[in-house]
């Protein structure tokens, strides 16, 4: 009643559009949204959640917005069906490990904050299928070794495919506590989000809203943490046990394909 006392009429899909393709991403999300609340016998409605659902979770990063509108979705247009790609996209919201052509994370040693030691990885090669994950490791100026790596997603989770190994890296939505088994080059895994909602200083800068995952070899006793900035990835590894937590390596720069 507010929307409509406001605008004078209800509101259209066809302003949306309008709105998006001029770039008021924020103002087409609201229209799109209104408009299925005010419209919901519409057989755009569906469409119009979905656009809505899209830009705020892709487009504008807002998660707590987006997922309402998917929830109504499910609910009450169940044979509206949304691409599993798209779909998958704007649940996994924030995305912790952006798998995007271009994305490249350079990493250093803590202690010498890269002269020492250092790890450059970039994203290439992106198709249906998944993405290569390319990354180069240094001991100062010297190349060591090159790694490629594939990543893809399996429903919400996202794989990482080494060795003729598949480790589930993340398992969607990551939420504190939440655990599984997988396996990798080292053997059966277990992996925990250990913390949320964490604030973390780096070379690069500070990132809010991280996550901790703990990822442990079954039987040993000692682990490895890695931090997970939203829309940038990794930020933070070290390595811990029992009573310690020691940082050893951590992002020194970040470049993503604008």
């Amino acid at each position: 009643a507010a929307l409509l006392a406001a605008g004078g009429c209800a509101p259209r899909y066809d302003d949306a559009v309008v709105l998006e393709r001029q770039g008021q991403l924020l103002k087409a999300a609201q229209k799109y949204a209104a408009f299925a609340e005010a419209r919901p016998q519409d057989q755009a409605a569906p469409k119009a959640l979905m656009a809505a659902a899209e830009i705020y979770a892709l487009k504008l990063g807002l998660c707590a917005e987006s997922k309402p509108l998917l929830e109504n979705l499910a609910r009450n247009y169940r044979e509206f069906k949304m691409p599993p790609d798209v779909f998958r996209q704007i649940f996994i919201c924030p995305d912790y490990f952006p798998v995007t052509p271009g994305s490249k994370w350079v990493y250093g040693d803590t202690e010498t904050l890269g002269r020492n030691a250092r790890q450059v990885s970039e994203i290439s090669d992106r198709n249906s299928g998944g993405a290569s994950l390319n990354t180069a490791f240094y001991a100062g100026n010297t190349l060591v070794n090159r790694q490629k790596t594939r990543l893809r997603f399996s429903g919400l989770d996202l794989v990482e495919r080494q060795n003729r190994k598949d480790t589930v890296l993340f398992r969607y939505p990551l939420s504190a506590g939440k655990s599984w088994d997988t396996v990798g080059p080292e053997g059966r895994l277990e992996f925990r989000v250990e913390q949320a909602g964490l604030k973390v200083k780096v070379k690069a800068g500070e990132f809010g809203d991280c996550v901790k995952l703990r990822r442990r070899v079954a039987g040993q006793s000692s682990w490895v943490y890695e931090y997970y900035a939203p829309w940038k990835g990794r930020v933070l590894t070290s390595v811990a046990g029992k009573g310690y937590e020691n940082r050893i390596m951590e992002l020194i720069s970040y470049e993503e394909k604008k």
